[in-house]
């Protein structure tokens, strides 16, 4: 019936008009190395027509944010100068530092200075012994007084504050291991938000070639409704896939926009960050490396060790409120100065003491043995703690290294149905120029066709965000 309405000149032109946009589709390959998406250029064939220009306020691409990133060298620094995790991990490793510097004071000598002066603002009348011997005049005498002193403690046995400070030690270097891991996890973040937005720009791209070819089918068969060699529902069929495109496209730029803002904010940035089209995400991985160091244990990574560590500690708690009922015994100095002679034991303006104080609390209460409830069953929490984190890393690197096979297998089946995907639209074409198709064959095998190459692009990209977690499950990295 087609042949009716069409000579065989008019239906290789219109076929040659097809066959053009719907191979500006399936140039939207996705690569890691992100290549330029270009359209092909038009065929020499004298006998087939160009494409009919189109315009639309869509094709326009999105605008480049102000802030784009360029290399993954330039993310670990701006990370590290504005990342509010490794900020706060960096605060908390010297507040433990600062925790034990205070357990050491404990268990040091104090020397403390303290001065009194009095005067004395109601007197009265009586007789005072002065050098001259007794006399009447005013008492007290004299109004003002004044002494000073200085002492000296030194603790001699002070088990509990000695275990104190080597307990607080240790709990510095688990907030050491613990800002590891949040950088194992930040550089993870990182990474992946670099691969979201290529991934949205990519799909970006894809949508507005799609969004061209099908504007161009569809001008394409308002061309042949005008000729007679298409009906009103060959255009109809063509504006539906334009608003479905449209969509797409619409979301696609809304994809990239939300991958840009969370590109930001890990940054340490409220606004957007874009990432150069130069950036090689293949090479991404590579430089990941540079500051993360592969383990072979799992139980080897950062977050398994500052649990351990956090394990010892709540161990040395426990043996810690088990030293309260040990007595501490302290050296003790002073040095004490009166202006009166006679107010002072030897009478003179100077004294000095030495002597030895033994403590030894023996009921508080029941304080202690609260308290050591308490840190025992913080061991308890401190182990099953462990025991988390031990199978969390063994169950997060396992996985990731099967991710990475099933991103390889669900690429190869995606491109696969990419081919096919070809191969149909390539038949329909023929069958359609032979008569014995349709166009909603054609505009139903493009549709499959844009659906694959958008697969095999997001595919492509998982294999890389894939890559680049095992890298980081089994790693300890340092920013």
């Amino acid at each position: 019936m087609l042949e009716e309405h069409y000579c065989p000149s008019m239906r290789k032109s219109w076929i040659s008009g097809l066959l053009l946009p719907v191979a500006l589709a399936t140039t939207a390959v996705a690569q890691p190395e992100r290549p330029p998406v270009t359209p092909p250029a038009a065929p020499t064939d004298t006998l087939e027509p160009k494409l009919p220009e189109v315009n639309d306020p869509l094709l326009a691409p999105l605008g480049t944010p102000s802030r784009v990133l360029g290399s993954w060298q330039e993310a670990i620094r701006v990370v590290r100068g504005r990342s509010t995790q490794l900020s706060r991990t960096l605060a908390q490793v010297e507040l433990a530092n600062g925790q034990a510097r205070q357990a050491l004071a404990r268990a040091l000598p104090t020397l403390t200075a303290t001065g009194q002066i009095q005067r004395h603002m109601l007197t009265g009348e009586g007789i005072t012994f002065g050098a001259t011997g007794l006399r009447s005049g005013t008492i007290p005498d004299p109004q003002t007084t004044y002494s000073g002193s200085l002492g000296l403690r030194v603790p001699v046995i002070a088990l509990r504050a000695w275990h104190d400070h080597g307990t607080a030690r240790r709990g510095a270097g688990a907030s050491g291991l613990s800002r590891e891991d949040v950088e194992r996890r930040v550089l993870g973040a990182v990474a992946e938000a670099i691969v979201n937005v290529v991934t949205a720009e990519r799909l970006a791209e894809i949508s507005r070639i799609s969004l061209k070819s099908t504007l161009s089918t569809l001008e394409l068969n308002k061309r042949r409704a005008q000729l007679g060699a298409a009906s009103a529902l060959d255009v109809l069929r063509a504006e539906q896939e334009v608003s479905i495109t449209r969509a797409q496209v619409v979301g696609a730029d809304e994809g990239v926009r939300r991958a840009r803002e969370a590109l930001g904010v890990t940054l340490g940035y409220s606004d957007p960050w874009g990432v150069t089209p130069q950036i090689s995400l293949d090479q991404l991985a590579v430089d990941a490396q540079s500051v993360c160091r592969a383990v072979d244990d799992p139980n080897a990574r950062a977050d398994v060790r500052a649990a351990r560590a956090r394990l010892e500690i709540a161990r040395r708690n426990v043996d810690g409120v088990s030293l309260d009922f040990v007595p501490t015994v302290d050296f003790v100095s002073n040095l004490n100065y009166l202006s009166l002679e006679r107010q002072s034991p030897n009478n003179r303006h100077v004294n000095w003491t030495i002597g030895g104080v033994l403590t030894w609390p023996l009921y508080d209460g029941g304080l202690r043995y609260g308290t050591k409830m308490t840190t025992e069953a913080q061991l308890r929490l401190a182990q099953e703690d462990v025991t988390d984190a031990q199978r969390g890393a063994q169950l997060e690197a396992a996985q990731a290294r099967r991710a990475v096979a099933v991103a390889r297998q669900n690429l190869a089946v995606s491109q696969s149905t990419r081919e096919i995907a070809r191969k149909a639209g390539r038949l329909s074409r023929i069958a359609f120029a032979a008569g014995q198709g349709s166009s909603f064959d054609l505009i139903d095998s493009s549709r499959r066709l844009r659906e694959a190459e958008i697969d095999t692009a997001i595919k492509e990209f998982e294999l890389v965000r894939a890559q680049i977690a095992a890298l980081l499950a089994s790693a300890n990295c340092k920013v």
